[in-house]
Formats: C-alpha cells, sequence, structure tokens
C-alpha cells in the first residue's frame, strides 16, 4: 500500500527541464554555414535520426550523437572542416578524442551545418527516406 502510495505521488511530481542534451533547440551555432531556413529540415533530420538525442549511439554501426555521423569515419574529418571556419583552436582539437555523441551541442550543430553546407552536403543524410 505505502509503495503505491510512494509511486503515485512520484508519478505525479512536477517534472524537471529535459536534460540538456535530450530535445530539440534552435542550433546553438550561429556561424557562417548556418541559414535559419535550414531549421525545420535540420529538426526533422534529427528527429528521424536519433529522436533528438545528443547523447544517442547506433548499436550496429559507429554513428553516433543526434545527426548519427558515422564516429569511424567523421570525427577527424569534421574537426578539421570545422577549423577552417576558426575558433578555439585547442577545444576543436580536444574533440578528436571523444565520440561525437559526448561532443556538446554547439559543436554537434556546428558539425552538422558544416557538413551540410547550404544543401551542398544533404547526399550525407537520406532525407528522401525520411520525408524531411
Amino acid at each position: 500500500m505505502i509503495e503505491s502510495l510512494l509511486l503515485t505521488a512520484v508519478l505525479h511530481m512536477p517534472t524537471e527541464k529535459q536534460p540538456e542534451f535530450i530535445g530539440y533547440q534552435i542550433s546553438e551555432y550561429q556561424g557562417k554555414w548556418y541559414n535559419k531556413k535550414w531549421e525545420s529540415l535540420r529538426k526533422c533530420i534529427m528527429f528521424r535520426e536519433s529522436r533528438f538525442n545528443y547523447r544517442a549511439e547506433n548499436k550496429t554501426s559507429s554513428a553516433k550523437g543526434v545527426y548519427q555521423f558515422l564516429d569511424s569515419q567523421w570525427r577527424d574529418s569534421l574537426v578539421w572542416m570545422m577549423r577552417k571556419e576558426g575558433g578555439d583552436f585547442h577545444k576543436m582539437e580536444s574533440l578528436r578524442d571523444k565520440p561525437i555523441s559526448r561532443w556538446s551541442r554547439y559543436y554537434q550543430d556546428r558539425a552538422f551545418f558544416t557538413a551540410w553546407q547550404h544543401g551542398e552536403g544533404a547526399s550525407h543524410w537520406d532525407i528522401t527516406r525520411h520525408n524531411c
């Protein structure tokens, strides 16, 4: 009886804010490759690839992060591509030592827009299959 009352109380407690790495928010990256017109498509890709989970890790491949980049193939390339735009060199270099799913929202968003390149990189995601 007491256990069921406690469970009922817990289920009716106000929920806290979603964890920092789950859920959709407008891109934290707003640099060279960002354009607000891509936000709805980005949102669709995020949902289809990981259900808005920046910590997502595919069980059958090296795909990681909210955009499901193949970590084994993309990690070094993304860092190299992002370095071209500038920013904190040492911070970006440290990303090479972390799986993409452990990168901050900012760097995962930046990696997406850097790879997306105003739509020229759309082939990296199967947006027609996803109906995005």
